[in-house]
């Protein structure tokens, strides 16, 4: 096993959980170079004016943590440098892992054969406006007719 798989230091680290430790800790980088930038605060002075240590800020920006941020330190570095509470929050949600797409069902060629002559008639430019306003009238009906079920 590698070195930052979180063997041995007591983490289960999954992928989605460490990115979200990623996307915080470039959060925290932007908001810190930003203060740097328009205040010339030093991460020293942002943490005196978040009241959160200058430790946990510097876990902050190297994505170093077992547990989540505690909200109110969040919130306390959100609010003293004005940045929207809801970013930091979206930075710390692992995104959902990726699902496979649905199957489509396979419907019958011929089926599909229609479906796309009557597309490729809709769009051809040589198709007029009362051609295109036929067509979508028989596709309206036909979507939304009633059906009629025996038995």
């Amino acid at each position: 096993m590698g070195a930052n798989d979180g063997e041995g230091d007591g983490r289960d680290m999954g992928d989605a959980e460490q990115a979200a430790q990623d996307r915080f800790a470039q959060f925290v980088r932007r908001a810190v170079d930003a203060a740097h930038d328009d205040h010339d605060w030093s991460i020293k002075q942002v943490a005196a004016r978040c009241g959160i240590g200058r430790s946990t800020i510097f876990r902050w920006l190297s994505g170093d943590w077992q547990h989540h941020p505690e909200l109110p330190k969040v919130r306390a570095f959100c609010a003293a440098l004005d940045l929207p509470l809801g970013a930091a929050l979206r930075a710390l949600t692992p995104l959902p892992q990726k699902t496979p797409p649905p199957e489509v069902p396979v419907a019958d060629p011929a089926m599909e054969a229609l479906l796309v002559a009557v597309r490729d008639r809709f769009t051809d430019p040589r198709t007029t406006l009362a051609e295109k306003e036929q067509l979508l009238a028989a596709l309206h009906r036909l979507a939304y007719r009633r059906l009629w079920r025996i038995g």
